[in-house]
């Protein structure tokens, strides 16, 4: 997928006119990452917002025992580290790149110099942002009151809205491990391979080498709502 594609299918650029990518493409450089590396830790200075080209960058924090939480997978066309555009404040979470990646850098003050230009673009950090505050509400609500199962549910749906993974043979796999699951469920990884059992006894899910297949979402969704 070419750069420019990519950049029209960001949701930062969505309603500029058709020049501004290009005019952000060349004010904006491009860093590389091989698997594993990591573009920013957790308490690194906040300098600029980041748009995947290529590849798959996993964002997560530690607890204080030094268990990884994820917090999101983004891939081509999403945009990450955006609260530096807004605020001066070290990086809340870390940033590592899960294959060979490539981004687009756009720092503050580039960001405002396109600012004064594209009006628009303002608007559009605000929606994410508001849209990834919205996403916070719904996981505390989800993490903190629900059972187990509604926990896990909603770590799994969260992966498939956020279209990690790929769809295969009418449904959508992921790859990941349980304790990944739980990591991402807020549970042990018994508690989570618990629940992925039940799930697929019902036939919800799948499992499959190195990850799970969702096989009915909609009953997904009904696990997550409590009504399975």
């Amino acid at each position: 997928m070419k750069v420019d594609d990519i950049l029209n299918s960001s949701p930062l650029l969505d309603g500029l006119p058709p020049h501004s990518v290009e005019i952000v493409r060349e004010a904006c450089p491009v860093w590389t990452f091989e698997s594993g590396e990591a573009i920013f830790r957790k308490g690194d200075p906040g300098e600029a917002l980041y748009i995947v080209l290529s590849g798959e960058v996993r964002i997560f924090r530690e607890s204080l025992e030094g268990r990884p939480k994820v917090l999101a997978y983004v891939h081509p066309g999403d945009v990450f580290g955006e609260m530096s555009l807004v605020e001066e404040r070290p990086r809340s979470a870390s940033a590592v790149a899960e294959t060979a990646t490539e981004v687009l850098v756009l720092f503050r003050d580039t960001y405002f110099n396109l600012l004064r230009r594209f009006p628009l673009l303002g608007h559009n950090l605000a929606r994410i942002i508001a849209g990834r505050l919205r996403e916070m509400n719904d996981e505390l609500l989800f993490l903190t009151f629900e059972e187990a199962k509604s926990k896990v549910a909603f770590a799994l749906l969260k992966l498939y809205r956020h279209q990690h993974g790929r769809s295969h043979n009418g449904g959508w796999y992921i790859p990941i491990v349980h304790q990944e699951i739980a990591n991402l469920a807020g549970t042990s990884r018994e508690t989570a391979t618990r629940v992925v059992h039940e799930l697929r006894s019902k036939g919800i899910l799948e499992t499959r080498q190195g990850g799970v297949l969702i096989r009915d979402l909609k009953a997904l969704e009904q696990v997550l709502y409590g009504l399975v």
